[in-house]
């Protein structure tokens, strides 16, 4: 089993619970265990007695450790300043977000958690690539609302839709918006508690649902509304028509007012006689007020926000089984069958409520049926099904420990808590020095604790880069290494692998460095094979070509299980650790190798092997995102093939190669990718491969050999280990082609330079 870290834009005892609770809950019966962490506050504090008592309740439990709430199941307030994005109020609330997180894990045992968050600020305090796997659960547009800051909210939520691993859409609109940014997006409508709602017509153990007293008095027919009542959403002039033009109907609205929208006004509805306005109800009580009601109102205004919604309360108005009369928005098109769904225009509505009651439209058995499919434990298993599938769960289940089994007494929270922020600090003053040139004195600070029983996840791995800058590569590899077995934790060695200027700055340091990583026979595979890929290029930089031939041979070994794993032509799993993309970098690295060992018949088999499964691989059967970042490094290996074709006269080759780099070319000018945010230029890059590959393609075909081959020959060659880039300033170019072209000299024969 997985451990969640849920983090919630609404808190655990919310009169009105929604997806958050309803997940959290529906995970923890899956068998995960769940950290709830209540909202951190997305808009700025209202002046009124609601939101000073949240701020007066968050005080209160500043420095409580997660409360027990369900098996499996913990809430925990996290002790943030309100309102404070930016600035100071930003830098304290991300530390004590990250370090109270830190300090919950540690006590429950969570060594690496996934994220779900619900809250489209994340990336404002947590780096969803710290964490095991990350979703974000889009439930809303939240910015619609009134009073929130719109602009902090778009930039920083399509930040985190390019950030986390997958997207869980409730509805088709909000699906389309974020495929842009991550193209694992899918969707995922919003449910009911079956089993809770269908209590409305079955009953419980004593039998029927008694009548709440308060409903007891008003007349049938009676129509129902649940939940909060806001004029951004709720279409409060149609409620008003309708109420005007039939007093013999009692419409019975339950909810808070003005929750999300303090310009509610509701003057008008209560001055109506056929009007009941009930105020909150508690969940477990809702059963019994849908039991004695004859039809269930939706009625919604048509806008951004509620193009973008998914409701809630449509499946738990199914489950009740009454009849459900809701305003036609985009989500509910696809239930348009077990419900009446019309314009909110007070005729229609009318119009379908009185053939309702009239027991016309869908049956109670279609309502009942299409109810039993939509049910949390159902969309929750799908859910994790994918996550699965894209191997998030398995990285997750690693190294799991079990909580503590006792209630902590507040000398040990005080304890905690002391320990965590002092391991910060100590990490702070140790990379201060370090950045100032004195690595040896911050390896000192750090080293003593970090091997006592004392030392946790952040000394450990606040001590890695010290001894890296230090060349005390084999004792950083033992620490990351622990780091990895007691935490699943590799944020270190991921900064080593992808963030150049934490490597020494010297390359055959480097070298030195990922030679002592590739020995680890505990680092996951993934991170390994990719410091076996840093290691082979530090090689070729330094030109050691005993080192060289080395890495080509364990390079080679790598491909070849890759091309045998028939996994890799179906790998969804995302960039960094799809078996695809690390397939390509196998292949650009053999590139290297290969050239700088001038093996021109080895490299002349990598160019037919590249070729042979670009041919078999389905761009649209592995992950979407790593299908445009593989581009640049597969063209300039097919390349091999254009060079071979050229000096063969091989024009069987050349079409055979032209053809799949006109489709790679395709494949990354689709639509899907015009908000791609990978740093390279792969669309420049594939259009500067296909114009001289055409060039060359033609003038073989047209018999004209020599023409092309004086600027597009030595451009391709350029390509194969340069940018797009260095082509544009003639100087450079020339520059580059003096280091380049004696690299290639079987394939300069008879090309005039």
């Amino acid at each position: 089993m997985a451990d969640f870290i849920v983090l919630a834009t609404a808190d655990w005892d919310h009169p009105l619970w929604t997806n958050k609770q309803h997940t959290a809950l529906s995970l923890a019966e899956a068998g995960h265990r769940v950290l709830y962490v209540e909202s951190l506050g997305i808009r700025p504090p209202r002046v009124g007695s609601a939101d000073r008592t949240r701020i007066v309740r968050r005080l209160r439990r500043l420095l409580q450790l997660p409360r027990h709430r369900r098996e499996r199941l913990w809430v925990w307030s996290p002790p943030v300043l309100p309102g404070g994005h930016s600035g100071t109020a930003l830098k304290l609330n991300r530390q004590f977000l990250q370090g109270g997180l830190e300090l919950a894990c540690r006590w429950l045992g969570f060594s690496n958690p996934i994220l779900w968050t619900y809250n489209p600020l994340t990336t404002l305090y947590l780096d969803p690539e710290s964490f095991a796997g990350s979703v974000y659960h889009c439930v809303d547009r939240i910015q619609d609302q009134p009073g929130m800051p719109v602009a902090r909210i778009e930039a920083n939520e399509q930040a985190l839709s390019r950030a986390v691993d997958v997207v869980f859409a409730t509805s088709p609109q909000l699906q389309i918006s974020h495929k842009h940014s991550n193209h694992h997006t899918l969707l995922f409508g919003n449910v009911a508690d079956h089993s809770h709602f269908s209590r409305a017509r079955l009953g419980d153990d004593n039998g029927p649902l008694l009548c709440p007293e308060r409903l007891q008095a008003l007349p049938r027919p009676r129509l129902l509304f649940m939940g909060a009542i806001d004029a951004y959403k709720l279409d409060l002039a149609l409620l008003l028509q309708l109420a005007q033009r039939h007093h013999e109907w009692t419409f019975v609205l339950i909810g808070p007012v003005g929750e999300c929208d303090p310009s509610t006004d509701v003057a008008a509805l209560k001055a109506c006689p056929n009007v009941e306005l009930v105020g909150s109800v508690a969940y477990g009580e809702l059963p019994g007020w849908l039991a004695h009601a004859d039809l269930a109102l939706l009625p919604l205004q048509l806008n951004g926000y509620t193009r973008h919604m998914f409701p809630m309360k449509f499946f738990e108005y199914l489950s009740s089984g009454l009849p459900v009369v809701a305003t036609a928005i985009p989500a509910l098109d696809a239930h348009g069958d077990v419900a009446w769904l019309c314009p909110p225009e007070t005729t229609m509505f009318e119009q379908s409520i009185q053939a309702a009651l009239a027991g016309d439209g869908p049956s109670l058995q279609q309502r009942l049926e299409r109810a039993a499919t939509q049910t949390y434990k159902a969309r929750t298993a799908s859910m994790l099904a994918y996550l699965d599938r894209v191997g998030l769960l398995a990285e997750a289940q690693r190294n799991q420990s079990d909580p503590l089994g006792i209630e902590p007494s507040l000398l040990q929270r005080l304890g905690l808590l002391v320990r965590g922020l002092g391991s910060r600090v100590l990490v702070a003053i140790s990379h201060r020095l370090m950045r100032a040139g004195h690595p040896r004195a911050a390896v000192k600070v750090l080293q003593g604790l970090a091997k006592s029983r004392w030392g946790d996840c952040l000394l450990k791995g606040g001590l890695v880069l010290p001894l890296v800058r230090c060349g005390e590569y084999r004792q950083a590899r033992l620490v990351m290494e622990q780091l990895w077995h007691g935490y699943g934790h590799v944020g270190e060695l991921k900064q080593l692998l992808f963030r150049r200027g934490n490597r020494p700055s010297e390359r055959y340091e480097q070298v030195l460095l990922f030679e002592e990583l590739v020995t680890s026979t505990v680092l996951p595979l993934y991170a390994l094979n990719y410091c076996q890929v840093v290691l082979a290029h530090r090689c070729v930089d330094v030109k050691d070509e005993a080192r060289m031939r080395q890495s080509a041979l364990a390079i080679a070994a790598m491909a070849s299980a890759l091309e045998q794993d028939p996994g890799t032509l179906l790998c969804l799993r995302s960039n960094r650790r799809n078996r695809s993309k690390l397939l390509v970098s196998c292949y650009a690295t053999l590139l290297r190798l290969q050239l700088g060992l001038q093996q021109f018949d080895d490299l002349a088999v990598l160019g037919r092997r590249c070729l042979d499964w670009a041919e078999r691989l389905d761009l649209e059967a592995i992950d979407a995102d790593t299908s445009y970042r593989l581009t640049r490094n597969i063209l300039r290996v097919l390349l091999i093939n254009v060079l071979e074709a050229w000096t063969q006269r091989d024009s069987a080759l050349m079409q055979r190669t032209a053809r799949v780099i006109e489709r790679l070319h395709h494949h990354c000018h689709r639509g899907l990718f015009d908000q791609q945010s990978a740093q390279e230029n792969h669309r420049g890059f594939a259009d500067a491969v296909l114009e001289r590959v055409q060039r060359l393609e033609h003038a073989q075909l047209q018999g004209q050999p020599v023409v092309a081959a004086e600027e597009a020959l030595p451009s391709l060659m350029l390509l194969m280990l340069k940018s797009e880039r260095e082509l544009a300033s003639e100087a450079i170019r020339q520059e580059r082609l003096n280091h380049v072209l004696p690299l290639f000299r079987p394939y300069l024969a008879g090309v005039p330079l």
